[in-house]
């Protein structure tokens, strides 16, 4: 996918997915940010959540993880000068990341998205960028935060 997805399952906010700051004009601008529950569930008939390697050859073919972020972001809503190129129109949106705690952290300056591949019975593994940084790493953190879903087509 060439956006962030914006897909809202449920009405309420236990429904797995919510808005920055649960606005929905952010909702608009960087997509839904998903648990990973959901974010398991929620792509659309045909597409499913990356895994790992998934992404290695995305990283792979925008040069490596230490250079593809800027090549990833879109040229503009990233925070400090941290636009990317987007030469692949991936189009990369800060779009923060939301805590089991129903707080929200760092919209326009970061970007995380749920990869399909679990570390434990509590954590998962996600991807994420910074605007102020041209990589793109990996780390794993509680299923229950809510981060940005991009969808691969089967």
């Amino acid at each position: 996918m060439a956006e962030n997805l914006n897909y809202n399952s449920g009405s309420s906010s236990s429904s797995g997915s919510a808005c920055y700051d649960n606005e929905a004009s952010n909702c608009a601008i960087y997509g839904r940010l998903y648990d990973w529950p959901t974010a398991m569930a929620v792509c659309p008939f045909g597409w499913h959540l990356p895994i790992d390697s998934e992404w290695d050859i995305l990283l792979d073919h925008a040069g490596d993880s230490s250079t593809a972020g800027t090549k990833l972001k879109a040229v503009n809503g990233w925070i400090d000068d941290g636009n990317g190129t987007d030469d692949y129109g991936f189009s990369a949106m800060p779009g923060g990341f939301g805590s089991s705690n129903g707080n929200f952290y760092n919209a326009g300056g970061y970007g995380s998205w749920w990869v399909a591949a679990e570390n434990d019975n509590n954590r998962a593994h996600y991807r994420y960028i910074y605007s102020y940084d041209d990589n793109i790493n990996g780390n794993y953190d509680s299923k229950s935060n809510l981060f940005s879903v991009r969808c691969l087509k089967d």
